[in-house]
């Protein structure tokens, strides 16, 4: 990270705590957490969705995502099927047999904060 994204960051962070006072300053990921999503076969990378939970606060849903920007998600073994009759590519396992690592429980900064610094502060 160059000193030029820093303070990018910065700023667009600074600005998201100005109109959001007292709410969820960003997320805890753990690397385990991001290892069992990018350790999914075909698994390129994690798309992060916003969501709101019944109480009305923000979540971050993580998902891995695959070499056509697809999520991996479970689907119905005749889904499945499908899919894979439509590419003509088999996985080393069925989708349906691999594990799938959805992430919904992401700790939320407060409480699992950083000590200040210019991205939180």
């Amino acid at each position: 990270m160059t000193s030029n994204d820093l303070q990018q960051a910065s700023a667009w962070t600074r600005n998201y705590r100005n109109q959001n006072l007292n709410g969820i300053k960003g997320h805890c990921l753990s690397a385990e957490t991001l290892q069992g999503i990018l350790s999914q076969p075909a698994c390129v990378g994690v798309r992060a969705y916003y969501g709101l939970d019944d109480a009305g606060q923000p979540q971050l849903v993580l998902v891995g995502y695959d070499a056509n920007d697809n999520d991996i998600l479970p689907v119905s073994p005749a889904t499945e099927l499908q899919r894979l009759d439509a590419k003509s590519q088999l996985e080393e396992m069925p989708r349906e047999e691999q594990p799938i690592s959805l992430a919904i429980h992401v700790p939320p900064c407060p409480p699992c904060c950083s000590i200040e610094n210019p991205l939180n502060s």
